[in-house]
């Protein structure tokens, strides 16, 4: 991860998520959170449901890593939308 072996992640020993496309671009999550949402949103749809998070159940971790725009030092493991399939759509 370089220089930036993530001081946000040094501090935690959590990493960052940012979402770099898609509907919910640009937001960045704790990754653990945002697995967690993603995780509920799709519990709520095979129940039935509609989830307002949805269409954060669609985004997948990439290789890159990309800058923090506001905290210097600071970078996440870029997130990047899947738009669903006619077979397996939500």
């Amino acid at each position: 991860m370089g220089r930036a072996a993530n001081l946000a992640e040094q501090a935690t020993g959590r990493e960052l998520a940012a979402l770099v496309d898609g509907p919910w671009a640009p937001c960045w999550y704790w990754r653990d959170d945002l697995e967690a949402q993603q995780a509920a949103a799709r519990d709520l749809h095979h129940r039935g449901g509609t989830a307002v998070l949805g269409d954060k159940a669609h985004y997948a971790p990439t290789e890159r890593w990309v800058d923090h725009p506001s905290e210097p030092d600071v970078r996440g493991r870029a997130w990047t939308y899947q738009p669903p399939t006619a077979e397996g759509s939500s």
